[in-house]
């Protein structure tokens, strides 16, 4: 009697434990029929390796569905994922579907963000009328860098290399054959002899400065108006002393013609010595400057023009 009862308790639970067993595996593979959301579909014109079915539809980095199914579209040259997702939004027309890596397991998922301006440039062409929602699709970041270091390959190889290279020697030459020309030989004992007259003119320059002519010549100029100048007014008071009105404006205006001649003596002497001691610092700066680079004067910019 014992051992009935212990294989009926054995049997129950085997029984019981088969049960539950099925039961959960009927529960997990129906779940998914269940789950809310709609379906809906996209396509990609890339390679989907380590995209699964169950593959996670996420928003942003958050779940919101699966993948149900994977295969070639009707034109043969797309591949179609057909996604269960839970979004409250409008996912047709306000996002974009992307593949994404999940680390560097090589586990692949699909990625919705919110559609930006210009992503739908780039999403395939689909010459077929889908069986759901369309969601269009972008390439994944790898495909990008592949199709960008391909463009760089074919731009590369639709280089002339040769022409390049043939051009460069012909400059090369043209170069080599203006600086050993009879032209530039002329060109730099001009400069050479320039150098030495502008030299010599400063010296010039210099040793009169040096010597007080210019300071003496402005002295006595000064000297001439100040001498000018009382004798104007002498003449002046002997004027009023005769009180002829006619000499008297006679004199006045031969008075008045001294004074401006004297003051327009005194200005260009002014100047004169002013300009003197202005091309002297010009001629010291220029004789540097070609001490320094003999070329500057040949190849600088021509100077404003005055207006």
């Amino acid at each position: 009697m014992t051992k009935k009862k212990t294989y009926f308790l054995v049997g129950f639970f085997v029984l019981a434990g088969a049960l539950i067993a099925v039961g959960t595996i009927v529960w997990l593979g129906a779940s998914q029929y269940f789950a809310k959301g709609e379906r809906f579909v996209t396509y990609f014109d890339e390679s989907v390796q380590g995209l699964q079915v169950d593959s996670s539809v996420k928003y942003r980095g958050v779940e919101i569905g699966v993948v149900e199914k994977i295969g070639v579209a009707p034109d043969y040259r797309l591949i179609e994922v057909v996604m269960k997702i839970n979004f409250s939004g409008d996912a047709g027309n306000n996002t974009i579907a992307k593949l994404k890596a999940a680390g560097i397991t090589g586990i692949v998922y699909v990625e919705l963000d919110h559609r930006k301006k210009g992503d739908l440039a780039r999403t395939p062409s689909i010459p077929f009328e889908p069986d759901y929602p369309l969601i269009p699709s972008n390439p994944s970041e790898i495909q990008e860098i592949v199709s960008g270091v391909d463009e760089i390959v074919k731009k590369i190889k639709a280089m002339d290399f040769q022409t390049i290279s043939d051009e460069l020697v012909s400059a090369t030459k043209g170069v080599n054959q203006f600086f050993a020309s009879h032209k530039m030989t002329k060109i730099i004992s001009n400069l050479e002899h320039m150098t030495q007259t502008l030299n010599d003119s400063a010296n010039q320059l210099s040793k009169m400065i040096g010597d007080g002519r210019a300071d003496a010549l402005l002295t006595d100029a000064r000297d001439t108006v100040r001498d000018a100048k009382e004798t104007i007014a002498h003449v002046k008071k002997e004027l009023e002393k005769m009180k002829l009105s006619e000499t008297t404006n006679k004199a006045n205006r031969m008075i008045d013609d001294l004074s401006r001649r004297s003051k327009t003596i005194t200005t260009e002497v002014q100047q004169t010595s002013e300009n003197l001691r202005r091309a002297s610092d010009n001629l010291d700066q220029l004789i540097q400057r070609l001490k320094a680079d003999p070329s500057d004067i040949l190849f600088s910019d021509p100077p404003p023009k005055k207006r």
